[in-house]
Formats: structure tokens, C-alpha cells, sequence
């Protein structure tokens, strides 16, 4: 896990398509603010399961394996 220190308006990005930025901190909770494209599923962890697709994405398929082709 990478433990980063950050302040209000400051942000950090993952992927380089994803921004999240602190945009306040109050008695010791933090807001955050996320950038993400469509196709980024984002959910609270606290909320457990499988994160649910948005509207509009496509679900991953599968590589052929090239060592059990058939």
C-alpha cells in the first residue's frame, strides 16, 4: 500500500487518466473529488461486493489461451 500526505486542492493521479483531489478536510473527515473516464467503476470500500459496471461498459473478455487452444 503507498501512504501519500495531502492537503486540500492537492491531487494525485492514477493511470494517468484518473485524478482524485482533496477538496476539504473537517474534523477528521476527508472529501474527495474524483475524475474518472466512463469506463472507470468506482465505488465506496466500505460498501463490499463487486463494483457494478456503469451504464455503457462493456464487460472484459477473455484472452484465448494460446496453450489450451481447441
Amino acid at each position: 500500500m503507498l501512504v501519500l500526505a495531502r492537503g486540500t486542492g492537492q491531487s494525485l493521479v492514477l493511470d494517468e487518466r484518473i485524478v482524485v483531489t482533496v477538496l476539504a478536510t473537517a474534523r477528521g473527515i476527508v472529501r474527495l473529488g474524483i475524475e474518472a473516464p466512463t469506463d472507470v467503476g468506482v465505488r465506496r470500500g466500505e460498501l463490499g461486493g463487486t463494483p457494478v459496471d456503469p451504464p455503457g461498459r462493456r464487460p472484459p473478455t477473455a484472452a484465448p489461451d494460446p496453450d489450451h487452444a481447441g
